[in-house]
């Protein structure tokens, strides 16, 4: 019996009709983000994209990708501190990507009444999950491992209580040595963020990447936590906005950037986006 392709239109269909209007759009128009879209077929490759199933977003900002998770039928548990990072911001103004925190509180009591998410406002590496044990079936850390400034030891741990037998961690971070870093690094420039989004004196808890993994890296903590490992993939989502081609016309630069990518993912090492995704062992 073959397995019914991924539905992608299913999932744009989701989020333009529950979904867009929470983040300021309408709801006759517009379709998901393709990196979020990317996320929920991670879910769908191991089973888990299914009404009824219970996915924990950890560090999830104020991204769609959960709400659309929701509005296809998942019980979604979300848990940030939204302190800033992700899209929580302390200025400008309300969409998906920038919206300040007079948004965020909006956001996420819309969360609650029009979607059912369930919202656990904390800090994530030092609180424990208020969560039931062996409760959740999927858990996703989408671009946030790379902002932790302490030990992620007793999260893990937390991740692994209340995971279900055989239930997946998802990771996805931005690759510390992806192929336009290693040719700055080579070229003597810096790699990270730039210095006065560091140095600067606003904010006493600076929200940028404190440590970016490798793949390596990710496969180690899923080692650590005994999972097994199932997915190891790339794709270059933040190489579409790479400013290195910014001197290339538009169109120039979309054809580029797509050939660039259909090369990188045969060796995701060297992409900027990757995806490690784990199995519990029981």
């Amino acid at each position: 019996m073959n397995t019914p392709a991924f539905d992608v239109e299913a999932c744009h269909r989701a989020y333009r009709e529950k979904v867009a209007v929470l983040y300021g759009g309408s709801s006759q128009t517009g379709r998901m983000d393709a990196r979020q879209l990317f996320y929920l077929e991670l879910l769908y490759r191991v089973g888990t994209l299914a009404a009824g199933k219970h996915l924990l977003d950890l560090g999830a900002g104020t991204s769609a990708f959960g709400s659309v998770a929701a509005a296809l039928g998942m019980q979604v548990s979300i848990a940030d501190d939204f302190g800033g990072g992700g899209g929580v911001e302390h200025g400008g103004h309300a969409n998906a990507e920038d919206m300040n925190l007079t948004g965020v509180r909006k956001l996420i009591a819309n969360w609650k009444t029009q979607l059912g998410i369930r919202v656990l406002e904390s800090d994530i590496i030092n609180e424990p999950l208020a969560l039931e044990t062996a409760s959740v079936d999927v858990v996703t850390c989408i671009n946030s491992l790379e902002h932790w400034h302490h030990s992620p030891k007793r999260l893990f741990q937390e991740i692994v209580r209340v995971l279900r037998p055989s239930g997946y961690l998802v990771l996805v971070t931005p690759n510390a040595a992806n192929l336009r870093k290693r040719i700055s690094a080579l070229a003597g420039r810096n790699i990270w963020d730039r210095l006065e989004w560091w140095y600067h004196d606003g904010d006493p808890v600076f929200r940028g990447h404190v440590r970016e993994p490798i793949i390596a890296d990710l496969k180690q903590i899923m080692e650590w936590n005994d999972f097994e490992v199932v997915n190891v993939c790339g794709r270059n989502y933040l190489g579409q906005q790479s400013k290195a081609l910014g001197f290339l016309s538009a169109p120039l630069l979309k054809r580029t950037v797509a050939t660039l990518d259909w090369m990188l993912r045969l060796r995701p090492t060297l992409c900027s986006d990757i995806h490690v995704v784990g199995r519990k062992r029981t």
